[in-house]
């Protein structure tokens, strides 16, 4: 997981026009601890969420922070050493969310285990008493949790989950098909409890693999999201030591894309100088060295 620049301390709100060199930056709250994801609720501009690490979800009205939508912070790992990339990680608002007050998150406990759980909100503020627990995973390491949320276009929820930690995934579980680790999952959280496999999956209906399984081969997919015309996935992944790497899969892709990791890191073999196999791998779309210098020249 990549630590959210300190800028992220405060929540800043940026229009820009197309076409045009202008950017208006305006601040409109601070004084977060250790926020690392903002959404909103669909159509309603008024209304931001805020992700704080240690456990709690700020809520944003009209600029002004008011009760927190939910405080679990008992239940989650506390982040004490800069870097841990455990604790609250992500959220998605259910595609209903104004109607049946349905929100998931994925945090990490103090036991590290990954949770993927459903809270309800009501009136103002949601009950830490109204978790749901969907999935359970256990981390074998501290790193590489990932901690993305999302619904696709189809309705479903998308899960981003790390190799499961360490360097250069010890375990081999990004390209280990009967691990959840180092993957993204696709549920149907509509239907029977805790979820159901949608039917195109791509294990679905053999043994190849986890039927949750819709993409894997990842290293720590931190953050993707959807493209909201075409609906296809955007991935950011988190290299290892040389290369960063998004990746990419077309809308309606029913295939089990494998984007090489631990093989490959972004489009070249891992160990460096070691040569791997690159058949049925999908190489990133963009990839980038991990070179303070090279950011360096990209920012001017």
């Amino acid at each position: 997981m990549k630590n959210l620049p300190n800028i992220l301390s405060t929540i800043f709100i940026s229009y820009s026009f197309l076409f045009s060199e202008k950017l208006i930056v305006k601040q409109i709250v601070q004084g977060f601890k250790k926020p690392v994801y903002l959404t909103a609720p669909k159509n309603q501009s008024d209304t931001l969420f805020v992700i704080e690490q240690s456990g709690r979800i700020q809520t944003i009205i009209h600029g002004r922070t008011v009760d927190p939508l939910l405080d679990i912070r008992e239940r989650v790992h506390k982040p004490i050493m800069m870097g841990d990339e455990r604790g609250l990680l992500g959220m998605a608002l259910h595609p209903d969310f104004q109607n049946n007050g349905k929100f998931y998150v994925n945090y990490v406990n103090r036991n590290d285990t990954t949770i993927i759980s459903t809270f309800k909100f009501k009136g103002e503020q949601s009950t830490a008493a109204s978790e749901e627990i969907i999935l359970r995973i256990k981390q074998p390491y501290s790193n590489h949790n990932g901690g993305q949320l999302a619904f696709g276009p189809d309705g479903y929820l998308y899960i981003g989950l790390g190799d499961g930690g360490y360097a250069g995934d010890p375990e081999s579980n990004g390209q280990n098909t009967h691990t959840l680790l180092g993957t993204i999952l696709r549920l149907d959280v509509n239907g029977e409890k805790p979820y159901l496999i949608p039917s195109d999956n791509p294990f679905y209906d053999n043994n190849k693999g986890r039927p949750e399984i819709y993409c894997y081969g990842l290293r720590n997919p931190w953050r993707f999201s959807f493209d909201r015309e075409t609906g296809d996935l955007y991935i950011g992944d988190v290299g290892q030591n040389s290369w960063e790497e998004i990746d990419y899969i077309l809308s309606n892709h029913i295939f089990a894309a494998n984007f090489g990791w631990n093989q490959m890191e972004g489009s070249h073999c891992y160990p460096p100088g070691e040569d791997c196999k690159r058949e049925n791998l999908t190489p990133p779309i963009f990839e980038y060295p991990n070179n303070a210098n090279y950011i360096k020249t990209l920012l001017g």
